[in-house]
């Protein structure tokens, strides 16, 4: 993830408001005031938490979100698919301040054009997951997206892929307290919703 922070200029949360981005189109909507379609680079910046957001507890600087080439390489690596109509993608590391059990997560999300192309990230991504050695236990996650593919390795360790609307959250979860770690994958389907 340093190479694409290097790539895309992008620093800490602190310098995230100042750092420049391209603007992309946002969807019109369905007629009844529900805002649909892409976010924007600057949206998904948006939707990725903060350390604010994390309750000061995880700390991390590593906040991007990015555009272009650069971003449908990253989506390709992650999800084996070629990431057709990918609008912009957004990366967020932190671990647990002063923990000894070394508690992280990471937040990557992926921006689509269309439902359809954002699914077959889904679908390419939760297939990835599943094929790991040791192959990892799938588990049933009430996200509140609209698709969910939670798995989990041992008793500290989850990831979860989810479609809200367009986009595509990926949740990497190493954090002993199951209840935490599962407010990691809904904290991030509620600030998609909250950056539209």
């Amino acid at each position: 993830m340093a190479l694409v922070a290097a790539l895309t200029g992008c620093g800490s949360d602190g310098d995230a408001a100042d750092s420049p981005v391209g603007v992309v189109g946002i969807g019109s909507g369905d007629g009844k005031g529900n805002k649909s379609g892409p976010l924007s680079v600057e949206q998904v910046r948006a939707a990725l938490p903060t350390n604010e957001v994390l309750g000061g507890v995880f700390v991390g600087d590593d906040l991007a979100a990015f555009e272009g080439e650069p971003a449908r390489q990253h989506c390709a690596e992650q999800t084996g698919t070629p990431c057709t109509g990918l609008v912009a993608a957004g990366h967020k590391e932190a671990a647990a301040r002063g923990n000894a059990d070394d508690d992280e997560v990471e937040f990557t999300l992926f921006s689509f054009d269309s439902k359809e192309a954002a699914s077959a990230a889904v679908k390419g991504l939760a297939a990835k997951m599943g094929s790991r050695e040791p192959a990892p236990e799938r588990t049933q996650l009430a996200t509140g997206a609209d698709e969910t593919e939670a798995f989990t390795n041992g008793r500290s360790s989850a990831r979860t892929v989810m479609r809200v609307g367009n986009v595509v959250a990926y949740v990497q979860a190493g954090i002993y307290d199951s209840e935490s770690r599962n407010r990691m994958a809904t904290l991030q389907v509620e600030l998609i919703k909250k950056a539209r």
